[in-house]
């Protein structure tokens, strides 16, 4: 079967002519009929091909996987960029377009090469949760530190301050520590969601070329999920002109 994205649906490119044309998916001489595809010229048995990889998975099925490749690739570029980030102590810029371009690309490939708002939206997403997830070794690591500042403080306190209890021992057990409400709970991981999310804005101005190399990077995700059009029309006769109207695939 043709590889859509050889036909690169998402613009029109002219055919050049059918005498002594080649198809553009298979590569065989056009002889008889032949149909033009976004302007490629294609043999009957790969118009059929494209027709039924376009439609192929339907549309939840298209977009779970896209979302599956989407997130291989988030977690990958989320350990890339951490790794650079923990190395370098720097953001490269570099890095923002292999972040972009690996997630976008990955999105695209699970559409069908389909694209769409859906699938730029979720591209986007995905990039932006890849560089901001690659910040939580640093977060936990700073809570550890203030832990850890706590408790020394905590040991070094003059004895005077401490409260000291000489009537009869109390015994706590742990059925009586009263545990977080659910929506206690959920409101702490709403809470740290927001602020990982929030984490590159949080040094205003002087996070503004690192926070343009981010922007970049969703540019990047959003450009390769621009929403293709796969336009056919034929069929045509070599030597002669159509021998029916045109048409156009379903999106």
């Amino acid at each position: 079967m043709p590889d859509q994205d050889d036909l690169q649906f998402d613009r029109a490119e002219p055919a050049g002519g059918p005498a002594g044309s080649t198809c553009a998916a298979c590569g065989r001489p056009i002889t008889g009929t032949y149909f033009e595809i976004n302007g490629n010229v294609v043999c009957p048995s790969c118009r059929d091909g494209v027709i039924a990889q376009w439609h192929q998975g339907g549309s939840a099925g298209r977009f779970a996987k896209a979302l599956g490749l989407g997130i291989l690739a988030m977690v990958g570029c989320s350990i890339l960029w951490y790794a650079v980030l923990k190395l370098t102590d720097s953001q490269w810029g570099i890095l923002a377009v292999v972040v972009g371009f690996a997630v976008g690309t990955a999105v695209r490939k699970g559409s069908n090469g389909r694209g769409g708002w859906r699938y730029q939206a979720l591209a986007i997403f995905l990039t932006y949760t890849a560089i901001v997830s690659s910040y939580v070794p640093f977060i936990i690591e700073g809570m550890r530190e203030g832990a850890q500042v706590s408790d020394s403080t905590a040991a070094t306190a003059p004895s005077d301050s401490l409260v000291k209890v000489e009537s009869d021992k109390v015994t706590v057990t742990a059925a009586e520590v009263e545990a977080p409400s659910a929506g206690a709970f959920a409101l702490g991981i709403v809470f740290l969601l927001g602020l990982l999310y929030a984490t590159p804005f949080l040094a205003g101005l002087e996070n503004a070329i690192g926070i343009l190399i981010i922007g970049f990077a969703l540019y990047q995700a959003w450009q390769l999920n621009r929403k293709a059009e796969l336009k056919i029309t034929g069929p045509y006769q070599v030597g002669s002109g159509p021998t029916s109207g045109g048409q156009a695939a379903p999106a």
